[in-house]
């Protein structure tokens, strides 16, 4: 069992019931890595009972949230050779409250320095011009 702890964003949002009459939700969740050509975003098949289930099911689809979980391998056999399916079966989910697209801005706002930083930053600059710095680390 390959235990994992990930952020991802809820794509979408199935649900069933159980004969015990828990909840189930499944679907596909997407998730981002490092790889050798910079961010990498994959997406994964996820399922979720109880108390997580509600949580995912509580959220909605294009939510982002923290999932606690491992990662399960499915084989399945088709003709005459056996594929690996992976699948994050989620043991708690803790939403951010947010969507995907509530996280990202499309503008960019720059802020401007007060004038009297700006005087200050400028008055550190041309004072520490004059003396000489030390080798020695002040900490």
């Amino acid at each position: 069992m390959i235990e994992t702890n990930a952020t991802v964003v809820i794509k979408s949002v199935n649900e069933s019931h159980d004969l015990l009459g828990s909840l189930i939700t499944y679907g596909i969740a997407e998730f981002s890595y490092r790889g050798k050509d910079g961010a990498v975003i994959d997406e994964i098949s996820y399922r979720a009972k109880g108390i997580p289930a509600v949580d995912i099911k509580c959220s909605g689809g294009n939510s982002q949230g923290i999932a606690t979980g491992y990662i399960d391998l499915q084989v399945n056999e088709r003709e005459g050779y056996k594929e690996k399916v992976a699948s994050l079966v989620i043991r708690g989910f803790i939403s951010t409250g947010k969507t995907i697209q509530e996280l990202v801005q499309f503008e960019s706002t720059k802020e401007e320095t007060p004038d009297f930083a700006q005087e200050l930053l400028e008055e550190n600059i041309s004072s520490d011009s004059d003396e000489e710095l030390s080798e020695v680390p002040a900490f």
